[in-house]
């Protein structure tokens, strides 16, 4: 059997019952989206400074009031005071009007031949054994109640969690502090919001700026941080040559090697793991090689015939969390970026 600490005395009570009032709340919840958070509100503030006066004044309030959260999401409304007890209910306001009232909170009985003061367990008890969930969708149209928590260091219940799997705008309110002619209710809401579906986004980075005489030879933004499934989009910037290389080591790719031998000594070629493109399936990636070459990231004057000017850009998609670091195998190890790839929706 439940008990309950109000004002020093303890009250036993059974299953949280009123007759007419409570529709059971035992749906389970639906399948909450991706990531769901806990969000946290307080119930009721205490004056206890400067210390040692015996101020005890209470501030019978929720902060926030107001609360927006998305479907899936759980709130906790935990006490912040020493000398008050709060409900946490949620109901259609002709509910919420009745149960304020003090004589159906606490009613005068005959038990066993004594008159005996009798709680209505609809006020002070929770509404449903385990966990909480306000299955109504829209708003409240049932009794969702926390029952009585607080105050600060009783042994009532110190907070309460609730998960708010459906979209909608519940009114809530405590109790024992709403209804008073002439007084302002101590009533919030939580507004919940369907969660965005994960989408993907496009980035852009600038590969070099400027001109052949006053260039910049470097990836703007430097280090960019993105979303798996998001798409990254080199341009170059300005007329030199440029590559966006993961995977392959400056140090160890020169830019030139050799390609045979000619009446005048060696001919020397582009490296071809510098010049050629080198892509992922579906320019899907997940680590590893990937690179632009000069020749898919254009941009500069091409040594074609008529000099022609080229302004050729190289994407990726980033499917798997991480960090990846690239170069420009033309300028490097100067010239280098990094991509920070989190889990989608993150």
């Amino acid at each position: 059997m439940a008990s309950l600490l109000i004002g020093g005395l303890v009250i036993n009570g059974g299953p949280a019952r009123a007759v007419g009032l409570h529709a059971s709340h035992t749906q389970a919840p639906r399948a909450a989206a991706d990531m769901p958070t806990t969000w946290h509100v307080i119930a009721g503030f205490s004056q206890l400074l400067p210390s040692n006066t015996g101020n005890t004044e209470a501030v019978n309030q929720f902060y926030p009031r107001t609360l927006t959260i998305f479907a899936g999401d759980r709130v906790t409304w935990t006490i912040n005071t020493q000398n008050e007890v709060h409900t946490v209910t949620f109901a259609p306001d002709p509910v919420l009007r009745h149960l304020e009232d003090p004589q159906v909170q606490i009613a005068a009985k005959m038990l066993g031949g004594k008159q005996q003061l009798v709680v209505n367990p609809a006020v002070f008890f929770p509404s449903a054994q385990g966990p909480l969930v306000e299955s109504d969708s829209g708003a409240a149209k049932t009794l969702l109640n926390c029952g009585a928590i607080g105050p600060n260091g009783s042994p009532n219940p110190q907070s309460c969690t609730i998960t708010f799997p459906n979209v909608g705008t519940y009114a809530y309110d405590c109790l024992l502090h709403s209804g008073i002619p002439g007084s302002p209710d101590m009533d919030g809401v939580i507004k919940v919001m369907a969660r965005p579906a994960a989408s993907t986004h496009r980035w852009t980075v600038w590969a070099g700026t400027g001109n052949a005489v006053d260039a910049n030879d470097g990836f703007w933004p430097p280090h960019l941080t993105i979303h798996a499934g998001d798409t990254v989009t080199w341009k170059s910037g300005g007329v030199l040559f440029h590559t966006v290389s993961f995977g392959i080591d400056p140090r160890k790719t020169p830019l030139f090697v050799p390609a045979g031998t000619g009446p005048q000594g060696p001919i020397l070629a582009v490296n071809p793991r510098v010049a050629f493109p080198i892509m992922p399936k579906g320019g899907s990636y997940r680590g590893g090689v990937a690179s632009s070459g000069i020749v898919a990231l254009g941009g500069n004057y091409v040594n074609l015939p008529g000099q022609r000017f080229l302004k050729a850009v190289f994407s990726l998609t980033f499917a798997k969390p991480g960090t990846y670091t690239y170069y420009c195998l033309v300028h490097a190890p100067l010239m280098t970026g990094t991509i920070t790839v989190l889990p989608a929706g993150q």
